[in-house]
């Protein structure tokens, strides 16, 4: 859906600046990304062309911008490096095609309202995995700052083999003299000229006229790109499905986190489902050609607010500066060292590592802890995607145990001898009854869980007394709570027991008709009030 609504004449200058200005602070990263990903700089530029075109045409933020991002990048190389290493032939198709399909899962994922799902991951999983991207970073950085990778340098560490010169090359020492730089640049003077910017230019002319033999980017051919067709590999497929979801879902995640700081900054309310159909419009395309995946970017987004980007149009004008830069320009990314692009990255990997939970480990509790740790140790050492399914697993599991125990209060079991909160008739008429009666009383939903266990407390309570269920205060129990109580009522029936149901509400009562639940029970054991259901066992007594 075109929002061509949200274009006015009001915000054209505030978008033209906003684009100009996102645009500078976007092209390092996108030529970063690129080269780190293993399949060019070229990726990384139409990346941010591709995906920032139709994400902002098709998406639910206004004034959102699009392209390569830390965590995609790191998917993508990895998957990059599988497909080729299995399939020689189709690799490097296999793994844009999945890009495609990426983009497919999300737009998917929007047509079928997920978005809002999305962000309700536990905080500790989110910090451990952005983390353990972060770490990823680093380490992909290292060979081409060294020259090795970092397993080696471990390993030449370990061994003493690693030598003087690999430590204080011209190349390491322009990438940390350029690393300081991004972290000692004023931020007042970030405002104006972005540090990455500067980096660029001091190293680009460092090369230039200094002579120094370090590796470079290569000039970028000034055309656009190719289509190409995806292609289907029956070896890989099971991978390519499952790493087209991880792709899907960790821009799905960048983008949705991206927007929620949007709407923080802007007062504004973004569209997460309609966010994700334009996300993978773009990723789809991307993927069609040779580009890299791309999601929201919070930094370039928010340099856009601030320089007065408003509508998509801002998103879309910076999708066509960056394309207009490569097409006069892109001869001149021969002259950029790799070392200031790998300084812009360590700087990206240092900075979303959570240092902020790290520095109060002491103060969270243990769980919320382990739970990060143990994401972060898995994002590193097996993969993204099992990391995030593990961790929101386990998180999901600890929330299960805490909703269980505040249904609890939902539930009260007494015989008559408790101080039970009821009408003065209706408490002597079960005083005089307990010894054959136990009341069930439900007040709200409760989890097939609880049931379990609840049973089991019946169970225990008397084996000859009869169940009455009270419903009277319950105006709401859903399917899952009526599964639960029918657990409760053909465990008490199958041991012999009676079971009475009193105050059925009609809403209630639709949600048993579901599951034929009231055809279990006698029909002069239902009754519309509490008091009917202890009178009647009162006679029933005489």
């Amino acid at each position: 859906m075109l929002r061509l609504s949200h274009f006015n004449r009001n915000t054209i200058k505030g978008d033209v600046f906003g684009a100009l200005t996102s645009t500078i602070v976007a092209l390092p990263f996108a030529l970063a990304f690129g080269v780190t990903s293993g399949a060019g700089a070229i990726a990384g530029i139409y990346c941010a062309v591709l995906t920032g075109f139709f994400a902002s045409l098709f998406g639910g933020t206004n004034p959102q911008i699009s392209g390569p991002n830390t965590g995609l990048t790191v998917a993508m190389a990895a998957i990059l490096s599988s497909f080729i290493a299995q399939a020689p032939d189709q690799g490097i198709a296999a793994a844009f095609t999945v890009v495609t399909l990426a983009g497919l899962f999300q737009m998917l994922f929007g047509v079928l309202k997920l978005g809002k799902y999305f962000v309700l991951v536990s905080y500790p999983v989110i910090s451990g995995f952005t983390s353990g991207i972060g770490v990823l970073i680093i380490l992909s950085q290292m060979e081409p700052l060294f020259g090795v990778s970092a397993q080696q340098m471990l390993a030449q560490f370990s061994s003493g083999e690693m030598s003087a010169e690999q430590l204080l090359n011209s190349n390491v020492l322009l990438g940390g003299g350029c690393l300081l730089l991004l972290f000692f640049w004023p931020e007042r003077l970030n405002r104006i000229v972005p540090a990455s910017i500067v980096a660029l230019m001091m190293a680009t002319a460092y090369f230039v006229f200094s002579g120094a033999s370090v590796p470079v980017v290569g000039a970028i051919a000034s055309e656009l790109p190719s289509f190409n067709l995806p292609v289907y590999n029956a070896e890989l497929f099971s991978e390519m499905i499952k790493s087209a979801l991880l792709i899907a879902t960790l821009s799905t995640l960048d983008s949705l986190m991206t927007s929620l700081t949007v709407d923080s900054i802007s007062n504004d309310l973004h569209d997460s489902d309609q966010e994700l159909i334009g996300q993978g419009v773009g990723n789809m395309i991307a993927g069609l050609f040779g580009a890299l995946p791309g999601g929201g970017a919070t930094m370039r987004t928010v340099t856009n607010l601030r320089a007065g980007g408003t509508t998509p149009l801002s998103g879309i004008l910076h999708a066509f500066f960056i394309l207009a830069i490569v097409l006069w320009a892109g001869e001149y990314t021969a002259y950029i060292p790799v070392a200031v692009l790998s300084a812009i990255l360590l700087k990206v990997g240092i900075g979303i590592i959570d240092w902020n939970f790290l520095k109060r480990i002491h103060q969270i509790p243990l769980f919320s802890v382990g739970l990060m740790l143990s994401t972060l140790v898995m994002s590193v050492a097996i993969d993204l995607v099992t990391a995030v399914l593990i961790g929101v697993f386990l998180a999901n599991l600890v929330t299960i145990r805490r909703l269980s125990e505040i249904q609890l209060d939902n539930l009260k079991l007494c015989s008559g001898q408790e101080d039970e909160q009821l009408p003065q008739d209706e408490k002597q008429l079960l005083q005089a009854m307990s010894s054959r009666v136990l009341l069930l009383h439900i007040s709200g939903p409760i989890s097939f869980g609880v049931a379990r266990s609840l049973k089991q407390s019946v169970a225990q309570v008397d084996q000859d007394k009869t169940l009455l269920i009270d419903l009277s205060d319950a105006r709401f129990v859903g399917i899952s709570s009526t599964i639960a109580i029918e657990e409760i009522i053909v465990s008490h029936l199958n041991q012999g027991r009676d079971v009475i149901l009193a105050s059925v509400c009609e809403r209630v009562r639709k949600d048993f008709d579901k599951l034929k639940l009231l055809e279990k029970i006698p029909k002069q054991h239902i009754f519309s009030s509490r008091k009917q259901a202890l009178t009647y066992l009162s006679e029933q007594q005489a």
